[in-house]
């Protein structure tokens, strides 16, 4: 299949309205779907640490770049991206970018693109799943990347569960269709079945067992893309997704792998003040968008969180917010749904907090858990929910760092002024530990 040869399909056009004015009672709690794709090998590494802030605009023609550096993920023009997202039933209202990656303000929350890495997080009853392989295909045809190193998909428990279409009807749909895809895949259930559960699936880095493809039916894979052209399956070989070779695991490493700690952290809130959830309505005779966006930042103290960060922040109508913030190679992103019947919150970061949230000499991992702590109250204290859970994922170098990695994590997610916590989970993955808390307001 050339893919450069087949029309793309149209997307709707951003309308910036809030969903939840559109459809009732709106579902706040976000599918994320995040992807790491191994270099292509018969390319160079790209050095992440260049500047590519010029060369990999989503307005830029590509042509004009294409022979400067190898083709990634960042080098994939906006209308494809465009076109992904009809599937999952969302529009691009704004995009900044950096050095490091390009980050899409959504209709329903955010994408961010990396060179070798895509964060996918959607809201409301948007169809995520439905973009993988779409996404998949992208980065074969475009980018000439045959293997996913690592992929995570997680969410909350949903506040609407029978309001969601397939495949995400269950959490057993969402299982089997990711199975659909991948062979080397693991399914996770979290926390008090009775309370706000999580739910995590990713697939192990690498593994080089003997493994048989698995063609996958395209008049299948048609269907549940909404019959998009590029799907053709004149001679398309679309097959299940294999692991990468161990030359490509080393490249990838050399590539694309932090120096330091990768952490993300994770702040899940229900229940919001609704005096603090004032400032998150559209008022009269008010811009929406963008400057709205910019008015709830500064009234609420979010500009105070990361204030030397790149920001996109935008005000829906009647209600309703999302922020993307850009801050060397790490992303945060806010999304709130203020009405007081399905109030929720979601913050999101990959930026260290002891760069932006130092606390004293305390030490490497004293210094971090009391950074986390920090950022994870500033965060809290601008919200006000009545319950919260945090999720907080950090990569272990060396095994003999995961004793003490779990330790900082266990202690990360320790007490909170004002909340009593119900749960905390320690979970040990290939290369990275997870520790889940949840927390109720006393």
């Amino acid at each position: 299949m050339v893919f450069d040869q087949l029309p793309l399909p149209s997307a709707p056009p951003p309308s910036g309205t809030n969903y939840s004015a559109e459809h009732g009672c709106f579902e706040g709690p976000e599918k994320l779907l995040e992807i790491w794709f191994s270099p292509q090998d018969n390319s160079s590494p790209i050095d992440t640490d260049s500047d590519l802030s010029d060369v990999s605009n989503p307005t830029t023609p590509k042509d004009s770049y294409s022979f400067v550096f190898p083709k990634d993920l960042r080098t994939v023009e906006k209308p494809v991206w465009d076109s992904m997202l009809a599937t999952v039933k969302c529009t691009v209202l704004s995009v900044v970018s950096n050095a490091y990656s390009d980050a899409y303000l959504l209709s329903e929350s955010s994408m961010f693109v990396y060179s070798h890495k895509l964060v996918l997080k959607t809201c409301g009853t948007t169809t995520l799943l439905k973009a993988l392989p779409y996404i998949l295909e992208i980065a074969r045809t475009r980018c000439g990347y045959e293997s996913v190193y690592r992929l995570f998909y997680s969410r909350k428990s949903f506040i609407f569960p029978e309001k969601q279409p397939g495949p995400h009807r269950s959490w057993e749909e969402e299982v089997n269709y990711l199975d659909d895809h991948f062979d080397n895949g693991a399914a996770y259930v979290i926390g008090d079945t009775n309370e706000d559960e999580w739910y995590l699936y990713l697939t192990s880095p690498i593994d080089i067992a003997h493994q048989e493809e698995a063609a996958i039916d395209m008049d299948q894979l048609m269907s549940e893309t909404d019959g998009l052209s590029w799907m053709s399956p004149k001679k398309c070989p679309w097959t299940k997704v294999t692991r990468p070779s161990l030359a490509l695991v080393d490249r990838f490493h050399g590539v694309h792998r932090p120096a330091g700690a990768d952490q993300t952290v994770e702040i899940l809130m229900t229940r919001l003040d609704r005096n603090a959830m004032r400032a998150f309505y559209h008022r009269n005779n008010e811009p929406a968008g963008l400057v709205g966006g910019v008015r709830v930042d500064r009234e609420t103290g979010l500009d105070k969180i990361y204030p030397d960060a790149k920001v996109d922040s935008f005000l829906f109508e009647p209600c309703g917010y999302s922020a993307n913030g850009l801050l060397d190679k790490g992303y945060y992103t806010i999304h709130v749904t203020p009405e007081p019947q399905c109030s929720y919150a979601s913050f999101e970061t990959t930026i260290p907090a002891s760069v932006t949230h130092p606390v004293g000499n305390l030490g490497k991992h004293n210094g971090q858990e009391a950074s986390v702590r920090l950022l994870i109250r500033q965060v809290l204290d601008i919200f006000k929910p009545g319950a919260f859970t945090v999720t907080y994922f950090s990569s272990v170098s060396h095994e003999d760092d995961e004793s003490e990695n779990i330790s900082k994590l266990m202690r990360t997610v320790g007490k909170f002024g004002g909340y009593r916590r119900k749960d905390r989970i320690i979970h040990a993955f290939e290369g990275y530990d997870l520790v889940f808390g949840h927390y109720k307001k006393i």
